[in-house]
């Protein structure tokens, strides 16, 4: 780094620690309370600490399918992060996609208990009561991770002290009141981590549906409503976490199919260390969420910028880790079984090493690649790596039982992709922005339709209208009789009355061949008082739509069953500017069949677009959705008015 660089960075890393002080102390609190557990955990026997450290091992998955789901919603939420409505729908839909997958993995682990704890762990249990129970830990601990995901990108971090330390605190009190109480055993601790962890969901729960910016409810059905490029980048992220997550699993049964000892030793300083990785997860936490909001605004310089410093930081944070771990490594092992004592003075060192490859390697991947949604290489590498720690399961048992030799062995996995990495991350190619994608209604519609009636204004009551059209039709035909009117009206429209301005049109098409006299007629009305008093669209909202028309070179219209008079009429006792639109077009009615699809037909010659780069708004399914559909244009059916965000998301 330049002087300039090296002044920039360490403004850039403190600013990281003080915008993420709430963060670094939750994290560092769940590291103490995290090491708490790892204590009093090691009051059960070994051979109960092997069988709860491989459960938990196995409940990892938890972590990482709702890791996997949220780290690709995120990337959605922060590059539009301004829009409410779009942020709302990406939380519900990865709130839905998380609710299936849960299910799905709970239902596997449920019916296959033996291949999981037997064929896999080589481990036997007395009986499975415990493992049942942690299966409903398991599916909690899933919904309650994408919660708490989602309440960290929010920024929400002091809220996060309690929703994260919450479910922790209670696992400690019910550890001691059961070992106090001398009926120490496995059943009541998989109870007590329902209990803890289901506290921690409803906490999680209330903080989304409750923050100030947003209140979302995600109970609120969005039918997984994402694009092919959306649905690729999430499922690709779920799939890069689970593989992981396989490979990580992997690498705890390799440990302990190579020797007991390093694997309960390996599992202990997961625990006990994971406090200094709290200062490597606060800052590149806040380091991503900058970089996703930067792509977001195409500010890819500062991007990148931000993703360079990351790795700067993460250097540096490895090295205070380093130190700080053999400093403390003597009062860290006071908590372990003697049996694993001596063990951890000769494990610590491979271990702190091995995590300087560790540290990198989740900087660049999980930090950084994946942020702009190039996960393809991602992908490919950890099926790969994942291979190779299944790979290894078979083999291990055979090498010298050397720690450091097998520390580096389940290691080679991140150590061999860094370089790949590394000229991924140089070529810039995984930086871009997700708003681009050419499938997206706001990048791809071209030319925007509305209608004018309960679209562009709501909250007209049309009962006066009815009597209106019933008492000039009662006029125009006085010749018939009250039962040749109710015949002629079942005959052309299937009805008794008329009862809507098309229903008046078409009798008079049929009759006379031409409405010309009632839309002449109709405009010599005066506004109702119903008419005075309705809601109109914000105009800044339509403007949205405008800027997105002149931006694609398209054209912005309404295309009503109204007329001319009565539109302009109306917009100038409301004041609605109609300049906006390229032009205000009038179905005529010039036959019984008329509809507003021709007018649709001729709007695109004009422009010479496709279908797809079209769309149709407005209220009504017969008059305006079916003629787009036929057409097979892009519709929005509209109640109560609409927004610029609600309809091209």
């Amino acid at each position: 780094m330049t002087r300039v660089e090296k002044k920039d960075f360490w403004i850039y890393f403190k600013k990281t620690f003080k915008s993420g002080n709430y963060l670094l102390l939750r994290n560092l609190l769940s590291s103490i309370l995290y090491i708490i557990i790892s204590v009093v955990s090691n009051l059960l026997q070994v051979k109960e600490l092997t069988y709860l450290n491989a459960f938990l091992s196995l409940a990892y998955f938890s972590s990482m399918i709702s890791f996997g789901i949220s780290s690709g919603i995120l990337v959605f939420v922060n590059q539009n992060i301004e829009s409410k409505e779009r942020v709302s729908r990406y939380v519900r839909s990865g709130f839905e996609l998380n609710l299936i997958v849960s299910t799905i993995f709970t239902a596997l682990l449920v019916a296959f208990p033996r291949f999981f704890m037997e064929a896999i762990t080589g481990y036997v249990p007395n009986d499975y009561t415990f493992y049942y129970i942690m299966c409903v830990y398991f599916f909690i601990s899933c919904i309650y991770e994408y919660l708490c995901d989602i309440i960290q990108n929010f920024e929400l971090f002091k809220m996060n002290i309690f929703v994260v330390n919450t479910p922790l605190i209670l696992i400690i009190v019910s550890f001691l009141i059961l070992y106090l109480g001398g009926i120490f055993y496995l059943n009541l601790i998989a109870i007590m981590y329902v209990v803890a962890y289901l506290a921690g969901t409803i906490f999680a729960t209330f903080c989304v549906m409750r923050n100030n910016k947003f209140k979302i409810n995600i109970f609120k059905p969005t039918r997984l409503n994402l694009t092919i490029r959306q649905w690729k980048l999430l499922m690709s992220n779920f799939l890069i976490e689970i593989i992981w997550e396989v490979g990580y699993y992997a690498t705890s049964v390799a440990l302990l199919r190579a020797d007991e000892g390093i694997f309960n030793t390996y599992s202990y300083l997961e625990n006990v260390l994971d406090i200094f990785n709290g200062f490597l997860f606060t800052f590149v936490t806040i380091t991503s969420i900058r970089i996703t909001r930067a792509l977001g605004y195409n500010r890819f310089n500062e991007a990148y910028k931000h993703a360079k410093f990351s790795i700067y930081g993460t250097l540096i944070i490895w090295a205070f880790y380093a130190v700080a771990s053999m400093i403390l490594i003597y009062p860290i092992a006071l908590g372990v079984n003697d049996t694993y004592f001596q063990l951890m003075f000769t494990a610590l060192p491979s271990y702190v090493f091995i995590h300087l490859f560790r540290f990198i390697s989740w900087t660049f991947a999980s930090y950084i690649l994946k942020l702009g949604g190039k996960t393809t290489a991602l992908l490919i590498m950890e099926i790969i790596s994942t291979i190779y720690l299944i790979a290894l399961c078979f083999f291990i048992q055979f090498l010298p039982q050397n720690v450091f030799l097998i520390y580096v062995m389940i290691s080679l996995n991140e150590i061999v992709p860094i370089p790949v990495y590394f000229c991924i991350f140089k070529s810039k190619k995984w930086m871009v922005n997700v708003n681009e994608d050419p499938k997206l209604l706001s990048n791809k519609v071209k030319v925007f339709i509305f209608d004018f009636d309960d679209t562009l204004y709501y909250g007209l009551n049309w009962d006066f209208w009815t009597k209106i059209l019933q008492n000039y039709f009662n006029n125009h035909f006085s010749y018939l009789t009250d039962k040749e009117k109710v015949s002629l009206c079942q005959k052309v429209i299937h009805k008794n009355n008329v009862e809507c301005d098309e229903d008046l049109c078409r009798m008079l098409i049929y009759v006379d061949g031409t409405c010309q006299n009632w839309r002449e007629y109709r405009q010599t009305l005066p506004l109702d008082e119903e008419e005075k008093n309705v809601t109109l669209i914000d105009r800044e909202e339509l403007l949205k739509f405008v800027k997105q028309a002149r931006d694609k070179n398209g054209g912005i219209y309404i295309v009503s069953n109204s007329t001319q008079g009565d539109i302009k009429k109306f917009c100038e006792y409301h004041n609605f500017d109609l300049s906006i639109f390229d032009a205000v077009i009038t179905n005529d009615f010039k036959t019984a069949d008329s509809t507003k699809e021709e007018i649709f037909k001729q709007l695109m010659y004009k422009h010479n677009v496709k279908p797809d780069e079209v769309l149709v708004i407005g209220d009504s399914y017969k008059h305006d959705i079916i003629p787009a559909k036929n057409l097979k244009m892009n519709y929005y059916k509209c109640k109560n008015g609409f927004s610029y965000e609600e309809v091209v998301s």
